[in-house]
This record gives C-alpha cells, structure tokens and sequence, in this order.
C-alpha cells in the first residue's frame, strides 16, 4: 500500500507490536492513498511463489496470513505453497474506501484453493455474504454464515460484524462453539483495520495463543488501534498500531470465557469512557482558539459513574498544547493521567454524582464575562483564602459549589503566587462540556 495504512505495511507493524518476526510475500503493488485506489499492479504467480520459497528455507513460521491475493493463480499458488503451515486467510475483496481489490474468478479460487487448507478465515459482513452467497443481515445470518464457510473447509472462521446496526459484534466458530466478541462503535473508517486485525490474530497464535483467546487480543488492538487512528493524509483515518491497548482486552477475554460479568461490564464502561472522551477531544482540537489554550496546558477528563479516586478519571496524558499556534494532543488518553482536572470532577460528582466531566481552559476577565454573555452560570475561589495542607482543586471547587447551592457551569480563580490563573469548564459528559465551550469561543467572537 502505497500509502502506508494497509497491507504489508500494517502487517509488519502490527506484528512488531504484537512482539513477533513479520516477513512478507508481495502479491501485488497498489498506487493508492486515503481517499481511493488509483491502480493496481499484481506481480505474476510464479514471483509471489518464489518469494514464499525463499521465506520458508530459512524461517521457522509458526503462522502466517493472506492479504490482497487479487488473482486466481496467486491464490492456487499460496495455498499450494503453505500448506504445511498453519494460515490465517483474510480474504481481502475491497479496500476501506469502497475501492475492489480482486479480479474476476478470486472468490470461486478462494473457496477452492484456501479455504479448504485454512486454520482461521476472517472474512467482514461483505466479504462472508460473496462466499456464502446469501445475505447478512442480522447476529443469525453471521452465525448461520459461520457454519457454511466452515463447512467449505475452514477449521476456524470469524466474521467481523462492523457493518452490522448496533454495537458490532465479531463471531468466531471453531466447528463446535460460536464466541462473540463485542466493544462499543466508533463512527470512523480506517484504514487499514481489517489488515490489522488479521495480522495481530496471527501474531498471537504464532505465539501460542488458542484461536479464541487470540481473536479476543486481536480485537482489543485492533479496536485501540482504530480509537488512535491518525489522518496523515486528506481522506480516511490510518490505523495506529500500539504497544498497549485501551482497557478492553481484560474484558473481551473474560466476556468469551465466561469470566465476572460485572468486571466485564466495568471494563466495557471504560472503553465507552475513553472512546466519548477522545472524540469530544478530537471535536475541540477542531475549532478552540489558541488564545484559550493556558500556560500549562489543557486536560479534558471524564470519570466514570462512582468514581471514588483518579484511576476512575480518564484523561490526556500530556495534555493539551499549542504548537505552531493551534492546539495539539500531546498524549494519549488514559485513566489515572490528570491529577487536578480530575481532581475537580471528584470535588463535583459528592454534590451531583452525574456532573463527571471537566476541561480547563485559560483565564481572562474578558473570558468570564464570555462565559456569563454565554448563559452559562459562573462560580469562583480565591485562592488566598485556602486553608493550609489543602488541594487547591478539592477546596476550591468545594468552595465554588457551596456558594452556589449546586454544581455550576465554570469554576474561575484569578491565581497566585506561582499559580496560573484559571477557568474550568464543567458537564455531564465530554460532549456537554464541548458545547459549552463552543458557547464560549461564539460569545467571544474567535476563530
């Protein structure tokens, strides 16, 4: 892939991710980028054979998986090639830009040449209904599509779910047991997710992994490799592969085999958490003037429900910054990264258990009067008046919310000695405080 996002590319990064070798067999070469597919050019069979030739002479591959195969002759000579290796077929038809990725004749070799030599097939909603030929349209019909492609040969098959309505679920059927994998949506296309997924799924078995607790892991950096998408180019996301997933893999792991459901059920809250907090931080980054942006930076949180420490406050690792004058996000989103802004959302949830959300963002006098002209109502501290061994965040927001009889929209002080002076913008949720930042930025007149 031409762009970097896709194929070999993502491949090899997911794998040194996942802490295994990659080596590659190139099918074909793609001038593409984040918006289409310009043209494709698949290198003759008898090359693509040679470079498996040369791999399997002098590596031990303890798995291996298909990509862009785009012929019937590269698709009977892979499989002619590796079939003493355990292969993981994702059978790639189109790109994450609509754009076709196959010649005529490649489903009808798939089925006859791969499938019957495969250890795990991944094909998505689309993908499956050109196997199976029949339709997808419910949790049944995956399931129903399972069994049919096993019955093609497949020892393993898992279909993705994510053109399906509600939160997508992914099910895996080993011949005798369905596992259903589930996290929360993101509105977003990236690419490069599918060649993700099967690379990090053959990673882990290569590692030892069983089918199903490899496809549970393959999915959580899979899915936090979507949630940290990048968009280098003027189209779709690219997947960011990464080291450490978002606190989802616990909880897929355990909801396959049966584990606690209210753990399950804690760690699914936490990637809902994260998710609604990067998208609010991605949403501010889009139009917050850098006037707005403090000395110290900017930290955005969100808690979750009953939140009783830091740990159960989601926030910016590294905040947010000015660079070449606009706001950047210098770090990741994690739980347990602010320490004050977090602190802030604690002080607030003991009067009103659902006001978990907070953002800073900096002082001016001009900038409150903003904030009232906004009609959102506003509170203070001084700081001078704080009592000696106290947390400035806990008093002072403690302070505002007493002189105000409730948890109000802003929470401003005028600094200290050493201390910037702030304003804390207060919510619900990320998307209430975005909005009424947004009220802000309108009622000062930026862009």
């Amino acid at each position: 892939d031409s762009s970097g996002g896709a194929g070999i590319q993502a491949d090899l990064k997911s794998f040194m991710v996942a802490g295994v070798h990659g080596t590659s067999a190139i099918t074909c070469i793609t001038s593409q980028n984040t918006s289409g597919v310009r043209r494709i050019y698949p290198l003759p069979a008898g090359e693509v054979g040679f470079q498996i030739d040369a791999i399997l002479e002098d590596f031990d591959v303890g798995a291996a998986k298909t990509g862009m195969i785009y012929t019937p002759e590269i698709a009977k000579i892979v499989a002619e090639k590796m079939k003493k290796t355990r292969i993981v077929v994702d059978p790639v038809l189109s790109s994450t830009t609509g754009h076709g990725l196959s010649s005529d004749g490649l489903v009808d070799a798939i089925k006859k040449y791969l499938i019957p030599h495969c250890y795990v097939i991944t094909p998505n909603i689309g993908e499956a209904e050109r196997i199976c030929g029949r339709k997808i349209e419910d949790i049944d019909d995956v399931m129903e599509a399972c069994v049919s492609i096993h019955g093609m040969g497949a020892e393993n098959v898992m279909i993705k779910g994510g053109h399906l309505e509600g939160e997508p679920s992914d099910v895996l059927f080993d011949g005798s047991k369905f596992y259903t994998f589930t996290l929360p949506r993101m509105n977003r296309k990236a690419h490069g997710s599918g060649c993700t997924f099967s690379a990090f799924l053959t990673a882990f078995l290569a590692k030892g992994r069983g089918v199903a607790e490899a496809a549970g892991i393959a999915k959580a950096y899979t899915w936090s490799a979507i949630a940290g998408g990048i968009s280098p180019g003027r189209g779709v996301d690219i997947v960011k592969q990464r080291a450490d997933h978002i606190p989802v893999a616990d909880a897929i792991i355990r909801q396959m085999s049966g584990g606690d459901k209210k753990e399950y059920e804690g760690q699914m809250e936490k990637a809902r958490i994260w998710l609604s907090l990067q998208n609010a931080v991605d949403e501010v980054v889009s139009f917050l003037p850098p006037s707005l942006v403090p000395e110290v930076g900017i930290n955005f949180v969100y808690a979750v429900k009953n939140a009783s420490d830091t740990g159960g406050v989601c926030g910016i690792y590294g905040r947010m910054v000015k660079v070449s004058g606009r706001p950047f996000q210098s770090g990741e989103c994690r739980f347990g990264a602010s320490k004050h802004v977090a602190s802030i959302v604690l002080a607030c949830m003991k009067y009103d258990g659902d006001m978990r959300s907070a953002m800073n963002i900096s002082y001016s006098p001009g900038t409150v009067e903003a904030c009232r002209a906004a009609g959102l109502e506003v509170a203070s501290f001084d700081r001078r008046y704080e009592p000696e061994g106290s947390s400035t965040m806990e008093w002072g927001t403690d302070y505002a919310i007493r002189k105000t009889g409730h948890v109000p929209d802003i929470v401003w002080d005028a600094g200290g000695y050493g201390k910037e002076a702030m304003i804390r913008v207060l919510g619900r949720n990320p998307d209430e405080v975005v909005e009424k930042v947004r009220k802000i930025v309108e009622s000062l007149g930026e862009k």
